[in-house]
């Protein structure tokens, strides 16, 4: 499934319903941007353990190794 969002004029975007229904986020809910295998991927902040004492800031997402 392939779903689009446009920027807005301050670069914003709103979620799809479908991608909000799928991540279980609503109003005031955290996501979290990452890079995998060059693509930009998106998910729950729920679902991230952040490594904030690294010196560059990393992402990791639970339950990959």
């Amino acid at each position: 499934m392939l779903k689009q969002a446009r920027l807005s004029s301050k670069c914003q975007i709103t979620i799809p319903k479908e991608v909000r229904d799928f991540l279980n986020v609503g109003i005031g809910d955290s996501v979290s941007f990452y890079f995998e295998d060059e693509q930009v991927k998106m998910t729950s902040t729920n679902n991230v353990q952040v490594n904030l004492k690294e010196k560059n800031k990393t992402s990791i997402i639970k339950g990959d190794k």
